[in-house]
């Protein structure tokens, strides 16, 4: 990731990982470069948990068919949040994930 795609950030944990791009074009061109990496060394993306999510924030007002995730025990989506002077906006952001959660 960092020699080939150098511009755009990720994080990886064990055999999860996030990638921020930019574009939705950037984002399916690298989730098709992935693929067929991955397919080279004889292995796939779990196609259930691979998704293309919107990051929708009060600057990002655009519609997606997925606008949260989960990544090591925290969800992260649209939520919430008060600025310093006390207005409210809405950010994307990270809280405990429902499925971590114990009844």
């Amino acid at each position: 990731m960092t020699k080939e795609f150098y511009t755009i950030q990720w994080v990886r944990y064990a055999d999860d990982g996030v990638t921020h791009c930019v574009s939705l074009k950037q984002a399916k061109y690298l989730l098709r470069r992935l693929k067929e990496r991955f397919a080279l060394l004889g292995l796939e993306l779990n196609l259930e948990k691979t998704r293309i999510v919107y990051c929708k924030d009060e600057d990002r007002k655009g519609n997606h068919e997925y606008t949260s995730f989960d990544f090591l025990g925290y969800t992260f989506r649209p939520r919430h949040a008060k600025d310093k002077f006390g207005k409210f906006f809405t950010n994307f952001l990270p809280a405990m994930s429902g499925k971590r959660r114990k009844p």
